[in-house]
């Protein structure tokens, strides 16, 4: 039992802990127990417990990006504030095809 060493935690997420630290999977209960009630840094020891476990200290990320060809738009979102109402495109940018691969090609370079 890992209770003594989470001061300040309540019992379900020391009993969720528990499951964790001894190899248990924890159920869907448990899983929106943390989403509801841990700390973002608390969920992350418990992931960074698990993956020592299975992989060392070996950690993989996987970088993902997208282009945004351009900032006009023909919908007017009422939550948007980044795009420009086609009717005010002149006040609106756009990427050529050069500057997307040009994009592609520095994220490609950046390892």
């Amino acid at each position: 039992m890992i209770a003594n060493t989470l001061p300040h935690v309540d019992s379900a997420l020391q009993e969720i802990a528990d499951k964790v630290y001894n190899g248990q999977r924890i159920s869907d209960t448990d899983g929106l127990y943390l989403f509801e009630h841990a700390s973002l840094a608390f969920v992350g020891a418990l992931g960074n417990h698990v993956r020592e476990q299975k992989h060392g200290d070996i950690t993989y990320f996987n970088r993902n990006f997208h282009i945004e060809p351009t900032n006009a738009c023909i919908y007017s979102c009422h939550f948007c504030s980044y795009s420009k109402l086609y009717a005010h495109r002149d006040e609106a940018w756009e990427l050529s095809l050069q500057q997307m691969m040009d994009i592609v090609k520095n994220m490609i370079m950046i390892r």
